[in-house]
């Protein structure tokens, strides 16, 4: 029997990766001009579509962005969220939220576990840790998955963003000392709809194997691409300029897929690979 599977930010970069992990479905794709997720009626909204499963991976993305316009992304990231989180309570149905790994602080210089304490340094990071405390408030059946720099063939990301700015010929600045993970859209949906037929329900870190700078991530489009690495400029915390402050390490581990046996992600550079070959 096919499951009603509701899918916020249906049309943004992630949630049309979703729409199509999970087109065997009954798909109920929402994008912002649908519901505004930050109106409390919200609630009442889904409570009468009735859905199975809510997967919410709409979001103000950028860190800037959400240190721009604090009230907006307070808004967006955890009011938003507490409402779906209440709808889905109510329904007693599954919830699946995609976090972040900007909810570290970035003061380790080992792989972050779900087992270690959140401590976000920016407004993004508290915008989406409180959207993990609401999901885990109000809902009995959530899936709160931590990804980072989401990348893929399709949409607008940093592979897209990279890729065309260097076969543009353009110059492509990124920090060179903030370490993180990478996740490929396709790797990361397919392991989210893994569990989604599970009732192991609680908090997830799905990334790719192997850890990055933004630099080094655009070194390696290029060399996959076959672009000239001339043009990718690396930027040092002298020249790095921006609004918000970003974590100096935060690479995850899929530690309790591990535990249960289940942490088949590929490394980024398969993935990326695979993405090119796409774009191409």
């Amino acid at each position: 029997m096919k499951r009603k599977v509701l899918i916020t930010g249906s049309k943004g970069f992630l949630g049309s990766y979703f729409s199509k992990e999970f087109e065997e479905e009954e798909i109920i794709p929402i994008s912002h001009q649908d519901m505004n997720i930050e109106d409390k009626d919200t609630i009442d909204k889904i409570i009468k579509i009735k859905p199975d499963l809510v997967i919410h991976p709409a979001a103000i993305r950028s860190p800037d962005i959400c240190e721009e316009d604090k009230e907006k992304a307070w808004k967006v990231n955890a009011i938003g969220t507490k409402h779906l989180a209440i709808a889905c309570a109510l329904l007693d149905i599954p919830f699946i939220y995609i976090s972040t790994d900007y909810v570290f602080s970035g003061d380790k210089d080992t792989p972050y576990t779900e087992f270690d304490p959140p401590n976000p340094i920016n407004t993004y990071g508290k915008n989406k840790l409180y959207g993990e405390i609401f999901t885990r408030e109000f809902c009995k059946k959530y899936f709160i998955i931590r990804t980072s720099y989401v990348f893929g063939e399709y949409g607008n990301n940093a592979l897209t963003q990279i890729y065309n700015t260097l076969k543009e010929g353009r110059e492509v600045h990124l920090s060179n000392y903030h370490f993180a993970s990478c996740t490929y859209a396709k790797d990361l949906v397919r392991k989210v709809k893994e569990l989604s037929y599970t009732q192991l329900f609680g908090t997830y870190h799905i990334v790719n194997k192997g850890t990055i700078t933004r630099y080094d991530f655009a070194c390696k489009v290029a060399e996959i691409a076959g672009f000239s690495k001339d043009k990718i400029i690396p930027l040092n915390p002298e020249n790095f300029k921006a609004p918000a402050k970003r974590p100096l390490y935060s690479v995850l581990r899929n530690y309790i897929l591990e535990l249960y046996n289940m942490d088949d992600m590929p490394y980024y550079e398969e993935s990326l690979k695979k993405a090119i070959n796409n774009l191409s």
